[in-house]
């Protein structure tokens, strides 16, 4: 096989609760990604996006990391990896640095930004593994002036203001998500926030500048990013998702999980027809003897999953988007990605209870790709092309030594700390 040496090839990892895929490409100075090996496989190990059996999670990221390998012919050595996680949220800053001397130099804009990102544990921090995992420079602005100012060097203010998002997680999910993918005999080159990734590749920059909100849809976890002048806003994970409604199939028909993930994918959907009553639906039912069988019509499976999916969305409205007004400030409306943005009917029903346009979120293609992954449960893989592209263009080099320093604190440092601003 050939080993991937080239600074514009790059190999994503999506970790997921119900499927973990790798994907290999070569990426163009523009950030298009040429997919030549895709691999998925069921995972097993995670749960809400975080492990939760080493070694089962070892199996299913080796098992990818092997079927990618033999598609594409080509050896893989290092893998960027998706980072989510029950726990991410962000928090956004403002260092607020007094001048001495009114000109505003490098050493001020050095100042003012260390301030904006500093996390203070005893203060910021919800619990005692809390830490910065990125942040984002959104800009500078000028004493009591609105206006932002990407580079100040030079201007005259009284106070000069940094302005930062800062996404926040838990370094023990970091340290176990890096212990499965060594153990699974890849290095990881850096990881990429999931949310962050998926709207890389599945919004404008109009919708971004207007006002958008991003959910990844996944089995076990919906991811969240949103933005506005064209700047991210709000990081956020809500620990729920597709598991949730097929979960509630399998309590009330009392049939197995996977014969209730089976049924929402055939038959479900959201939002009753007429004919649903009519057609009969047979599923074995586990509580009886070997075998059983029973029989509801696909109406009821639809009120099962509408009811949930109506909770699911209103939980979501509720504790993410309601605090901040996303409602009223997202113009451009909500982008659907992951799998369970397929669940027909799903975003007529968000569009009906935020009053917002609702649009499937899908990666483009690209011309000449010798494969196309351009599935809404794709948005991550193609998402971490672009940002892999263009961290090593701001950093101006072709990966990070994933060797360099021990121990969780050298870890967050070496994958995270550093401004990732477009």
């Amino acid at each position: 096989m050939e080993a991937i040496q080239s600074s514009q090839q790059v190999v994503a990892l999506d970790i997921g609760t119900s499927k973990i895929a790798v994907a290999i490409a070569d990426v163009d100075e523009h950030g298009n990604a040429h997919v030549v090996g895709f691999s998925k496989v069921p995972a097993h190990g995670v749960q809400n996006g975080c492990i939760q059996d080493v070694a089962l999670a070892v199996d299913s990221i080796r098992r990818a990391l092997i079927e990618a390998q033999e598609m594409s012919q080509r050896t893989i050595t290092s893998v960027a990896v998706a980072l989510t996680g029950k726990s991410l949220r962000s928090q956004n800053k403002i260092g607020r640095l007094v001048m001495q001397d009114r000109e505003i130099d490098t050493k001020s804009v050095r100042q003012a930004r260390q301030l904006a990102m500093t996390f203070d544990s005893k203060v910021d921090a919800k619990t005692e593994d809390e830490t910065i995992v990125c942040h984002l420079l959104q800009g500078f602005t000028l004493d009591n002036d609105s206006t932002v100012i990407q580079d100040p060097v030079g201007m005259s203010c009284h106070v000069l203001n940094a302005h930062a998002h800062l996404a926040i997680g838990s370094d023990t999910i970091i340290a176990n998500l890096v212990k499965c993918v060594r153990r699974a005999g890849v290095d990881v080159e850096c990881l990429v926030l999931q949310p962050w990734a998926s709207a890389a590749c599945c919004v404008t920059p109009t919708e971004m500048q207007l006002g958008v909100v991003v959910m990844d849809m996944g089995a076990g976890a919906i991811d969240i990013a949103c933005y506005k002048d064209g700047k991210i806003e709000l990081t956020a994970v809500a620990p729920i998702g597709g598991d949730f409604l097929t979960r509630d199939v399998a309590a009330i028909l009392c049939c197995t999980l996977d014969d209730a993930e089976e049924l929402k994918l055939t038959y479900g959907r959201i939002g009753v027809r007429p004919e649903d009553s009519l057609e009969p639906i047979r599923y074995v039912y586990e509580a009886g003897n070997e075998g059983e069988e029973r029989e509801l019509t696909r109406d009821q499976l639809v009120r099962i999953l509408e009811t949930r999916a109506r909770e699911l969305v209103d939980y979501i409205v509720r504790t993410f988007l309601a605090p901040g007004k996303w409602p009223q400030k997202a113009a451009s409306g909500i982008v659907l990605t992951g799998g369970m943005s397929n669940l027909p009917g799903l975003a007529e029903m968000i569009e009906q209870k935020t009053g917002l346009p609702v649009r499937i979120g899908r990666p483009k293609e690209i011309k000449d790709a010798p494969i196309q992954l351009t599935a809404p449960e794709d948005a991550t893989v193609m998402g971490i092309f672009r940002e892999v592209h263009k961290r090593r263009r701001l950093n101006g080099t072709k990966a990070s030594n994933p060797r360099a320093g021990f121990g969780i604190l050298g870890m967050i440092k070496r994958f995270f700390i550093g401004d990732f601003s477009s």
